[in-house]
């Protein structure tokens, strides 16, 4: 067997990583956390040495660890081996959303090219999507999917930066800001690994102040939605997770009635692998102002994908949105000349049958 290099030696994942991939490991994977150590006086004391868990030192991957996982080892290795190469030339200070975003693409060109991520035209579809939606003070950017956090990070360095610009022009004031709350990011992963790996991210690109990555199937987090920031309280929602579930997400959220008046929802691989009834509905629907954009799966120029753009305007847009107000305009009137509920109902059906 070859012996790992010195760097490899020194290579270490972070804490909650290396606990989460010990824990899956096979017994005597990682290094002993205690070792017994003789002292001057003769003694033994114990000595307590951080676990040191690397790919590429040997450690086994088998057993509940699967192919999948250790692919995404190896994006962490990437980016913790970066970073230790940053700091020991003294650009620690460098280490920020953008450079993450970037190393992530690197990675992807090269060794990771299986990692699929919402880069190069998505990400301009989707970056543009953010700007163009104006930020409101108690609402929320969602997504749905959060992977290995490289949309999550460039959404929060989004939110990070509109808020930089407003402290600099004077549009938002600190304190302001501070009494009515901060323009947060909710990523939703349903595989625990993908989660902590995404979480790690989000800490490297240091925007744990604004990214928050929630552990669970979306269907049972919508509802956590409400409970966390209540109605209309999300005016962004980005769809990554699996494509035959996009529908049933958005009639969760219309039936919860989360999504703020003009909220933007961008879905993301339409096509491949596919969501047809989400886009019929959006299409269709009178409550959705919809763009289709048709452009290349990330680093796949061969393969088409299409990513949805819809705002969604209300409950009460459309012919039968118009209908609902008229309704509701008659009864108003009706109530304040001092008629009765059961005049009212009769005011209405003479109304529609003329």
């Amino acid at each position: 067997a070859v012996a790992p290099s010195a760097l490899d030696q020194n290579r270490q994942w972070h804490p909650c990583l290396g606990c989460c991939v010990a824990a899956m490991a096979e017994p005597g994977a990682a290094s002993s956390s205690a070792a017994e150590a003789p002292d001057n006086a003769g003694t033994t004391a114990i000595v307590h040495r951080a676990p040191v868990i690397t790919l590429s030192s040997g450690m086994p991957l088998g057993g509940a660890l699967s192919a999948g996982y250790r692919k995404l080892g190896m994006l962490v290795e990437h980016l913790e081996t970066r970073i230790h190469e940053m700091e020991s030339m003294g650009g620690g200070h460098r280490i920020t959303a953008e450079w993450v975003l970037r190393e992530i693409d690197k990675f992807s060109q090269g060794l990771g090219k299986w990692l699929k991520v919402a880069g190069d035209d998505k990400s301009e579809i989707l970056t543009h999507s953010m700007r163009c939606r104006p930020l409101t003070e108690f609402k929320v950017m969602a997504e749905f999917g959060a992977f290995v956090g490289y949309t999550a990070c460039r959404m929060g360095r989004e939110v990070e930066l509109t808020y930089q610009k407003g402290y600099a022009d004077g549009s938002i004031l600190y304190e302001d800001s501070r009494l009515q709350g901060c323009n947060r990011v909710t990523t939703m992963e349903i595989d625990p690994i993908h989660a902590c790996i995404a979480r790690h991210v989000i800490d490297i690109a240091r925007l744990s102040h604004v990214v928050e990555c929630w552990i669970g199937q979306v269907k049972d987090l919508i509802p956590r939605l409400d409970e966390e920031y209540g109605e209309a309280s999300v005016n962004m929602v980005f769809m990554d997770q699996r494509g035959t579930t996009f529908h049933d997400d958005l009639f969760h959220l219309e039936e919860l009635q989360l999504m703020h008046p003009h909220c933007r929802i961008v879905a993301d691989n339409t096509v491949k692998p596919g969501a047809p009834v989400y886009c019929w509905h959006t299409t269709h629907s009178e409550h959705y102002a919809t763009t289709n954009y048709t452009l290349h799966e990330f680093l796949e120029a061969s393969i088409e994908d299409w990513q949805v753009v819809c705002d969604y305007l209300g409950p009460l847009a459309g012919p039968r949105g118009r209908q609902r107000r008229q309704e509701q305009q008659r009864r108003e009137q009706a109530l304040s000349a001092g008629l009765n509920l059961q005049h009212v109902s009769n005011y209405n059906g003479h109304a529609d049958q003329n």
